[in-house]
């Protein structure tokens, strides 16, 4: 089987670094969100925070167990069970990571242009609430049938990452071509046309006479979801093409290559997504630049107190010098 050519340790410090910067982040901007009512009671961020929340998730559980394995060779727990519910998370967490993105483009499109859409409690449940509460159960359920209740005769290995270890629903073409549409080719349609459709049509409103003002409301919503998609994009675009590839029946030797590699990079969609939230948040350099001086302030108030301390006492040292001689 062909293999990416950096080393396992090489990985390991690769996904490290990255993961230990990314949680921090992801707890920062989570904060952010969750504690500032203005922040949390907008529609529009309700899919970041779960973005962040099923995303921060997987930095806590899938990315540690892939890097004890990057580190040792070995999973870390050989059990079926936890073989199952280490494909589950990974699984689970991905398509609703990506099903999320695919509905927060529609419904952007939606609170911009048709915003007396959602003008009422109903309606917010109806298009707001339930999308959203559909795609975590249905990455959930669909998962967690796949991976922990369809019974699979599978042999596992300790040195293969996730034990080696593939739902057999994916025996099935039937099933694989399903969750390929569903899954790879619809959420990726899906973000093309809304967000060109979205970018194409506020191009056209800003010449027209006061629509300046609709484009410095949604500003930064805007470029929050640009940069969303982009990250997504080339990240996950790989594996969505190297697969209508194999199912064109390209062989799987002239693209096996393209395969391993973006399914090492196709991890960072997970490590960058909280600096991408981050990089968007409304007046996020006067918080850093406000913290940053409370530092400084708090650091200079607690140095002076002791360099006078350290001044007292070489003036009473002299002095005591001079009273002797």
């Amino acid at each position: 089987m062909v293999d990416i050519s950096i080393s396992f340790i090489g990985r390991f410090w690769i996904y490290l670094i990255s993961n230990i910067s990314s949680i921090i982040c992801s707890i920062f901007v989570l904060y952010y969100f969750i504690f500032s009512r203005k922040l949390r009671c907008c529609l529009h961020n309700h899919v970041i925070i779960l973005l962040l929340i099923i995303n921060f998730i997987t930095e806590i559980t899938n990315i540690p167990w892939i890097l004890y394995y990057y580190k040792n060779g070995v999973d870390w727990i050989f059990t079926p069970l936890f073989c199952k519910i280490w494909k589950f998370i990974d699984g689970s967490t991905y398509i609703m990571i990506t099903k999320l993105i695919a509905w927060a483009s529609i419904e952007r499109y939606i609170l911009i242009f048709n915003d007396n859409w959602m003008s009422t409690k109903k309606r917010k449940i109806l298009l707001h609430y339930i999308p959203i509460s559909l795609i975590i159960i249905y990455g959930i359920i669909l998962y967690m049938i796949i991976n922990l209740f369809l019974y699979c005769n599978h042999r596992y290995h300790t040195t293969i990452i996730f034990c080696g270890f593939y739902s057999c629903a994916h025996d099935s073409r039937a099933y694989s071509m399903f969750e390929f549409i569903t899954g790879g080719i619809t959420n990726s349609l899906i973000i093309v046309i809304f967000s060109l459709s979205l970018i194409i049509r506020l191009i056209r409103q800003k010449h027209r006479l006061n629509q300046q003002v609709k484009w410095r409301r949604h500003r930064k919503m805007i470029i929050q979801l640009i940069s969303i998609i982009l990250l997504l994009y080339i990240f996950y675009l790989p594996n969505v093409i190297t697969g209508i590839l194999s199912s064109c029946g390209v062989p799987w030797s002239y693209i096996e290559n393209f395969v391993v590699y973006g399914q090492f990079f196709s991890y960072f969609i997970h490590f960058l997504l909280p600096f991408v939230c981050a990089g968007t948040l409304p007046h996020l350099k006067n918080k850093i630049r406000n913290t940053l001086q409370l530092c400084q302030w708090h650091r200079h108030n607690t140095v002076k107190p002791i360099e006078n301390t350290i001044q007292r006492r070489a003036i009473d040292q002299n002095c005591n010098f001079n009273r002797n001689c």
